[in-house]
Formats: C-alpha cells, structure tokens, sequence
C-alpha cells in the first residue's frame, strides 16, 4: 500500500473552466511529490467537470457537490482529505513549481507546528507585480487587528486540528469565513511562516466585482465578529482589541462601496472606523478610499 500523502491540497471552484486547468497543472506540476489534490466542484454549470476529468494524474480526486459556497466546499475536501497537512487553493491563482517544497522544508525546521503560512504576491493580468505579502511575524496573532493578511493558498493545517478548527458553512459570511477561521486557530495555536514568495494570485475581469450590495457587507462583518468572538481564546486575546477589529470591518465596508461608487454611503463607514480607531487615517485603505472618491467625483 503506497503511503499516505503529506499535503492534501484542496481546490473549491464554481464555474472557472476558463481559468482552473492552469490552476490545476501548476499544483500537479509540483517538484515536491508526495501530496494529493482535491478538486470539489461547487455545483458548476460551466464545462468544469469535463475540463477536470479530462486531466489524467492518480494525485487528482474531483467531486461535484450542489452549489453551497466556499464554506462548504473546504470542509468536504477537508473530509476526504488524507494528508498530515491541508493547504488550499483558489481556482484561479497558481503554485510556483518549489511552493510544496518550500512548505516541506520549513514545516521541517520547524518541527512541524500546527499552523503555518508561505508568502505571496499579487499580478495582474500582464504579469505585472501589484503586491506581496513577506513582511510577516511568527507568532503575530495581533496582525488580525488591521485585517486579514494570510492567503488561503499559503496556508497550512495540520490535519488533526481540523474536527475542531472548520469553515463557517454560513452563506453570508462568505468572504470573511477565511478570516473568522484564522483568528480562532492562531489565538490558540500561533503561527509560523516563511516570507519566501511560492505562489500568486492574479488579477482579472471576473475577480474584479464592481457592485457590492451594502446590506450583504454589514452582515458579513456582523457575523464575522459573532462568530470570531464565540471563542474563549479570541475573547482572550482581543478582547482589548474589539473596536480596532471593528474599524477595520468598517473600513473595508467603506472602500468597497466606493469602488461601486457609493462615495456617499462609503464615507459613512469610514467615519465609523475613524471614530473607532484614528489610526485608519495612516494606512493603505484610508488613501484608496480617499483616491476613487475624488475618481468618483469626476465621473459622475
């Protein structure tokens, strides 16, 4: 009997048959072998399940479940999944070939934690690099405070947290789930990383949502900090934290309207995480926001 695989990477997609094949191929195309990939079809009405079958690789197990989010779709993977560890991946970003490699080397030194991170970055289209995300701590739980800056594609479980530490199934938290499950798992179990780039993320026309209903936006940040905030360990670890968190939320909600070009209804918010926590002057958001207000302003 061959042995079990170390990384079990799973790939939840709903109707990216134009983008997941290279997604695919880029995990199978892997330098370090020992792992499995799980593709679940989130009930796709597109060509995906022909695309996916069509691929002939004894590492690749695809399921087809009724559409259900993310949420769901991860911990059906996280079910079937037989590795010591679990990674994910969004079907339309890719693994440079040395990404599991990576992992395995730093998993190794350091004695195999419970939760750990590789870093990122962030191209659009042309190739053209947008962003990276290398600049973070071991152990820096409090990064949470200002956001969500781990990538589910450089993320690593082990494996036998995951009866405890799940994905909300919760519809409306969809966008957040991955951030509510982060917080709980590092408040309790840390986190380790390695700011070495392994994988990307690209940017394009279907990734770009241009109309962000508001009402979804408050519920999602609404539930995100019920559900953050039921854990003892995160309540121990936040708790003097809360409005900061919040103002974070607030923030997000803001550009994300603005960028439907709801300046108006933004702006609102934004005062509200200003109020709650001067410092979102001083960050990134804060001048986006402030750049497609005045872009709003000569469009109209």
């Amino acid at each position: 009997m061959p042995d079990k695989p170390f990384f079990s990477v799973i790939i939840p997609t709903y109707n990216r048959a134009d983008l997941i094949e290279k997604t695919v191929l880029s995990v199978l195309n892997q330098s370090y072998p020992n792992f499995e990939l799980i593709v679940v079809d989130d009930g796709s009405t597109d060509a995906t399940e022909e695309l996916i079958k069509g691929i002939n690789n004894p590492k690749l197990h695809y399921y087809k479940i009724i559409n259900s989010e993310r949420g769901v779709a991860r911990n059906f993977g996280i079910d079937r999944a037989m590795g010591r560890y679990i990674t994910f991946l969004d079907s339309d970003d890719m693994y440079y070939p040395w990404h599991l490699s990576h992992a395995y080397e730093s998993l190794n030194n350091y004695n195999f934690p419970k939760f750990f991170h590789l870093g990122y970055e962030f191209k659009n289209e042309k190739g053209k690099l947008r962003n990276k995300i290398s600049k973070l701590k071991n152990d820096d739980i409090l990064m949470f405070v200002k956001g969500n800056p781990l990538s589910c594609i450089g993320v690593f479980i082990d494996k036998s947290i995951t009866n405890e530490y799940r994905f909300s199934e919760e519809r409306d938290l969809s966008g957040s789930e991955d951030w509510e499950l982060w917080i709980r798992i590092c408040s309790k179990y840390g986190i380790k990383v390695d700011n070495r780039i392994s994988t990307v993320m690209l940017e394009h026309d279907a990734r770009s949502v241009k109309n962000f209903d508001e009402q979804k936006l408050l519920k999602r940040k609404l539930l995100s900090l019920q559900f953050a905030f039921q854990d003892d360990n995160v309540k121990k670890n936040f708790s003097n934290h809360f409005k900061e968190v919040e103002s974070y939320c607030d923030s997000y909600i803001a550009l994300h309207l603005v960028l439907s070009g709801k300046t108006r209804r933004g702006w609102k918010y934004l005062f509200q995480a200003i109020k709650n926590n001067y410092l979102v002057l001083f960050n990134r958001r804060f001048l986006a926001i402030l750049k497609h207000s005045i872009i709003n302003s000569f469009t109209k």
